[in-house]
C-alpha cells in the first residue's frame, strides 16, 4: 500500500525577515521547493511514513527541488520550460505577523496533463492513496483533477483533495474519499459561511451528500477544524486554540493535516483520532520555518 502526492502547480517558497527584505538582503532569504502535496510529502516523512510526490518542475529550477531526494523523500519530476513560481513569506519577528507575495510560474499543457496521467496509470494500485493539493497551473485543463481522481478509483485507489476555485468544483464532480476545504472553500462549494457548530455541520454534511464524499475535513484556521464520516453521519470538531502559541510560520498547517489524515485512516483509526492527529500535525509545524517538516509524537 503506497501514498502518492500529486502537485500540478510547484512553488519556491522564499521566506525572509521584514528587515533583511526592506533592505533587500537577499542572501538572508530560504529558499525551499515545495508546493502543497510537496507539503505533505515532507510532513509524512517528518510523521515517518514514506510516499512518492509526483510533480511538475520548472526546468530551470529542477536542481533546488531535488534537494527533496536528498531528505530520502521518493520523488518523479516532470520538468516544464520555464519557472516555477515563487511565494515570498515576509516575517515580522517584533508582533509575528506574516506578508504573502506570490508569482506567477511556468505554463503548463494537456501533454503535461497526460504525462501526470500516464505516471499514475503505471504506478497507482489498489488499495494505495493518492493526495491531489494545490491550485493548477496556467494553461492546464480546470478539469484535470477530475480526471486524475477518476482514473486512480478506476484503479481502486483511495483519493484526497485540497485545492480551490474552478479546479476543486469541477474535482468534486469525481467524488474523491475524503476533501479537506478551509473556511473560504466551504463558501465557494456551497455559497454558505459558518457562524456556529450546527450551520458548519449542516454544510459538510450537504457537500458529502451532493458529491458522495465519505470524509470531509474542514480546517478554520487558529480556531481548529472538524472531521465529518458519512458511515458515522457525525461530525467531530476540535476547536481549542492557544492564545499564547508562538508561531513561526503557519506555512504548510493545511497540508500537515492533510498527512496526519491520511495515515489515521490508514491505520483504521476512529474519526475523534483522525482528527486529533490532523490537528496536532498542523499544530506542530507552525513552530518551525519550512512547511511540513516538525517533530512528532503522535
Amino acid at each position: 500500500m503506497a501514498i502518492y502526492t500529486v502537485t500540478l502547480n510547484t512553488a519556491i517558497d522564499v521566506v525572509i525577515s521584514e528587515k533583511d527584505y526592506l533592505e533587500k538582503n537577499k542572501k538572508k532569504a530560504v529558499n525551499i521547493p515545495a508546493g502543497k502535496g510537496i507539503n505533505v510529502s515532507r510532513a509524512l516523512k517528518s510523521a515517518g511514513f514514506a510516499s512518492t510526490a509526483i510533480a511538475l518542475v520548472g526546468i530551470k529550477d529542477v536542481k533546488l527541488f531535488n534537494r527533496i531526494k536528498d531528505d530520502k523523500i521518493n520523488a518523479i519530476f516532470l520538468t516544464v520550460k520555464g519557472a516555477t513560481r515563487k511565494n515570498t513569506t515576509i516575517t515580522d519577528t517584533s508582533d509575528g505577523l506574516e506578508y504573502h507575495k506570490k508569482s506567477t510560474g511556468f505554463t503548463a499543457s494537456e501533454e503535461d496533463l497526460t504525462r501526470v496521467y500516464n505516471i499514475l496509470l503505471e504506478n497507482v494500485f489498489e488499495g494505495d492513496w493518492v493526495i491531489f493539493s494545490g491550485s493548477l497551473p496556467k494553461g492546464m485543463p480546470s478539469d484535470a483533477y477530475e480526471r486524475l481522481i477518476t482514473l486512480c478509483k478506476m484503479k481502486g485507489a483511495y483519493t484526497l483533495l485540497d485545492s480551490s476555485g474552478e479546479a476543486l468544483m469541477l474535482g468534486l464532480q469525481a467524488s474523491p474519499f475524503a476533501l479537506k476545504p478551509n473556511e473560504e472553500e466551504l463558501e465557494e462549494i456551497t455559497g454558505m459561511i459558518p457562524e456556529n457548530d450546527a450551520e458548519t455541520e449542516k454544510i459538510v454534511k450537504k457537500i458529502s451528500a451532493l458529491y458522495d464524499i465519505p470524509i470531509i475535513l474542514a480546517t478554520f484556521g487558529e480556531k481548529g477544524g472538524v472531521l465529518y464520516s458519512f458511515e458515522n453521519d457525525k461530525m467531530y470538531k476540535n476547536f481549542e486554540p492557544d492564545k499564547d502559541l508562538k508561531v513561526v510560520s503557519t506555512v504548510g498547517s493545511g497540508d500537515c493535516c492533510v498527512a496526519g489524515l491520511v495515515v489515521s485512516l490508514l491505520e483504521h483509526c476512529k474519526c475523534e483520532e483522525c482528527l486529533k492527529r490532523a490537528m496536532d500535525y498542523a499544530h506542530a509545524n507552525i513552530h518551525t520555518p519550512i512547511p511540513g517538516v516538525f517533530y512528532s509524537e503522535t
